[in-house]
């Protein structure tokens, strides 16, 4: 296993990532106009939970036969979706900061995949502590990790630490595990959160008024854009 190379390209994922959190804190969080966003969805938010309390408690004190009592929660309602629709264009405002700051991240990211595998082609950079099968999962692993080699399986060198070539990992893996773990533990130290309520990310921008409207005009109705979201995931 050669340990400089791993700590070569786990030193450079943490300090991107982190790069990213400082500089998209600068020049993004810390601008008014996030702040403002901000300070709107948490004033909406709090707006449409009180008037959805107040109609929830209305609800269960009514009368069937108090007609007065309905119009009266008619208008609460009517207050209450006016005021959802307030929160989501908020929230998508909001998530409109965040998308733009994970835009300029990913390019970061492009970039810094192709130093490095240009860096190391054709290398093997870490050993499998185990022997693979060549059965389905291990397949898709071997492929995985020999991925970026240009000598075929059986011909990479073996060490006395290696017991078949099938262990040996190229870059590719090695960047994956350091993308996935350490870029979520800086983010989580040195990274900037949404307001809970404005953390589903694309999901807020499709929800906002503006997003239905690009949906339908591409051809999408409601009950499809639910089923692609429920599918990717957000």
């Amino acid at each position: 296993m050669t340990v400089s190379a791993i700590g070569h390209i786990a030193g450079a994922v943490f300090a991107t990532e982190l790069a990213a959190c400082i500089l998209s804190r600068k020049f993004i969080y810390q601008k008014k106009s996030y702040t403002r966003a901000v300070i709107a969805f948490e004033k909406a938010k709090a707006r449409y939970e009180k008037t959805v309390a107040s109609v929830t408690a209305k609800q269960s004190q009514q009368l069937q036969n108090d007609k007065k009592s309905q119009k009266s929660i008619d208008k609460d309602t009517k207050q209450m979706e006016w005021q959802e629709e307030e929160m989501k264009s908020a929230a998508a405002d909001v998530a409109r900061h965040h998308t733009s700051a994970n835009f300029y991240q990913s390019i970061a990211f492009l970039l810094l995949y192709r130093v490095l595998a240009t860096e190391y082609v054709g290398q093997v950079v870490a050993v499998l502590p185990f022997v693979p099968s060549t059965t389905f999962p291990f397949s898709l692993l071997i492929k995985m990790s020999f991925r970026g080699l240009t000598l075929p399986v059986e011909n990479v060198p073996v060490s006395s630490d290696v017991k078949s070539p099938s262990q040996a990992c190229a870059f590719v893996l090695i960047y994956m595990l350091c993308s996935f773990s350490i870029k979520l533990m800086v983010n989580m130290i040195a990274g900037t959160n949404p307001p809970k309520g404005a953390d589903a990310g694309v999901g807020n921008l499709i929800d906002s008024k503006p997003g239905q409207q690009l949906m339908e005009k591409l051809g999408m109705n409601s009950e499809e854009l639910q089923d692609a979201r429920k599918v990717l995931g957000f």
